[in-house]
């Protein structure tokens, strides 16, 4: 059952150049030192500059230095959660762990699910921004949406929150790929990325599974109707 293939058709799999693809590395905030910032960032604007002092004092040797920069990417009230989310990144890679009342808090839900041969994937920040790939390359992204969007959203959220409670964190560096055919509920703090994947069907039968699904739905269907007219 394709929860998010419905107003697509035709496309099996995700072209290698398309929007979909550029976004998809972007989307959990958890790139490499080397790729982020990007070397084309403006060294004077945060949070970018933050970032770029950060890798400069850990080329250096100075591990401190740029643990602190982390620090302060991450404690910034205000700021997109992809910025948290790859501060918390670098710095659980130099052995710094939240804190109890931090390790679980929702920056992000992400759904993944199976159409035709590739997968859709809703993306919902507590930012209040969302990002939404379709199997056939296209993309919407949204930054500032209206009340609806930003309350379906919301409810993403906070269903994430709920879920978050009853797994533990990824402790790899990198999320797995997605099985074909598979659904994963993905919840990103600053623990790391809690998932849970499964086919469609059990994982909306689960009392914490399903209440995602849901929420996802109802805001994929808010992005849809408002970036296609």
């Amino acid at each position: 059952m394709p929860l998010f293939g419905k107003r697509k058709s035709g496309a099996r799999g995700e072209p290698a150049d398309s929007a979909a693809a550029s976004l998809e590395p972007l989307l959990f905030g958890d790139l490499p030192l080397d790729q982020w910032p990007p070397h084309s960032s403006p060294p004077e604007v945060e949070p970018w500059a933050s970032f770029i002092r950060a890798r400069e004092a850990l080329a250096a040797g100075d591990q401190a230095r740029a643990i602190a920069e982390w620090r302060q990417v991450a404690m910034q009230t205000g700021l997109e959660s992809r910025h948290v989310l790859q501060a918390w990144t670098f710095l659980r890679a130099a052995g710094v762990v939240p804190d109890s009342d931090t390790a679980k808090s929702t920056l992000a839900v992400v759904v993944v699910v199976p159409v035709g041969g590739g997968h859709d994937t809703l993306a919902g920040y507590a930012d209040g921004s969302v990002r939404y790939l379709n199997h056939s390359g296209a993309a919407a992204v949204i930054d500032d949406g209206p009340p609806e969007i930003a309350a379906a959203n919301a409810e993403l959220i906070g269903s994430g929150e709920a879920l978050v409670q009853l797994i533990g964190p990824w402790d790899q560096p990198a999320l797995p790929p997605v099985p074909s055919g598979t659904t994963r509920l993905i919840v990103l703090t600053p623990s790391g990325p809690h998932f849970g994947q499964g086919a469609y069907e059990d994982l909306h039968a689960d009392p914490m599974g399903g209440p995602v699904l849901d929420a996802a739905l109802r805001l994929l269907n808010l992005v849809v109707a408002a970036t296609t007219g």
